[in-house]
């Protein structure tokens, strides 16, 4: 948000549903009021609400962009993730006469120091490819071959395998610990893939409150308004669930429950 406030551009928030995704009477309505530049929009289990669209609804989002003339930035790094049945197609796999401007990395699945990531695009590659090189110049070399080799030996695909059956674990076991340990009426997301939680607190409880009493202690989460551009969803939180489970996670949403309650 801070690039796009930079550029001088106003950021539109739609209306998400944590299982099926974007609103797509809103997201049509917006483009009618707004003179819209772009959409910025995740392939599936985005962050931070792990919502993923249906692949028809996804066509429809893609035939609205094309009538409208708006191009799509797609970011796609969760889609590895999947937890269940064959992987999400993206936007840019669906075809049709949409400007997309595909995006992915490897910073979810395999190394997130590595920074290394990649971009496809029928429209813009020789843009981008002389922003790459006035931007950064060059990636690392290093770890690109480093990557590359790791990738040309065939264990990815069984590490993938292995990655969702943890994060879907982890999910499982941070769900119940939450429910457990916080008040009452809170509310969870019911990812069916990545690694993050969002959790609605009732009215009164606030995020940001909860952020700081944690980190005081030593536990990570993110308030929940720090995904709004106006200062919305003051009583959730973020959780990520992308370390193993162990006493020591446990223990962290137990004091956590504790902040709460107190």
């Amino acid at each position: 948000m801070q690039i796009i406030e930079n550029l001088g551009l106003k950021i539109l928030e739609l209306p998400t549903d944590a299982g099926k995704g974007l609103d797509l009477t809103a997201f049509e309505a917006a483009l009618s009021r707004h003179p819209v530049k772009a959409c910025l929009f995740a392939s599936c289990f985005s962050n931070p609400l792990g919502a993923a669209l249906s692949e028809a609804d996804k066509r429809r989002v893609l035939a609205i962009l094309a009538e409208k003339g708006v191009p799509l930035i797609e970011d796609d790094v969760y889609g590895d993730l999947h937890f269940t049945g064959n992987r999400p197609k993206p936007y840019m796999a669906l075809g049709g006469e949409a400007d997309v401007i595909y995006c992915a990395s490897l910073s979810k699945t395999l190394a997130p120091g590595y920074r290394i990531g990649w971009v496809v695009s029928h429209r813009h590659i020789h843009q981008l490819v002389e922003l790459k090189l006035a931007m950064t110049l060059s990636g690392v070399t290093l770890a690109q071959m480093a990557v590359a080799d790791y990738l040309s030996r065939g264990g990815y695909d069984q590490h993938l395998r292995r990655l969702r059956r943890i994060f879907s674990g982890n999910i499982t076991k941070m769900s119940q610990a939450i429910a457990h340990y916080f008040p009452d009426g809170t509310r969870i997301s019911r990812p069916q893939g990545g690694f993050v939680l969002w959790v609605e607190m009732p009215e009164g409880y606030r995020g940001r409150d909860l952020f700081a009493d944690a980190l005081k202690r030593g536990i990570c989460i993110s308030p929940g308004d720090v995904f709004s551009a106006a200062d919305r969803f003051e009583n959730c939180i973020r959780i990520s669930c992308g370390h193993r489970w162990g006493d020591h996670i446990a223990g962290a949403v137990k004091a956590l429950g504790g902040l709460i309650q107190r």
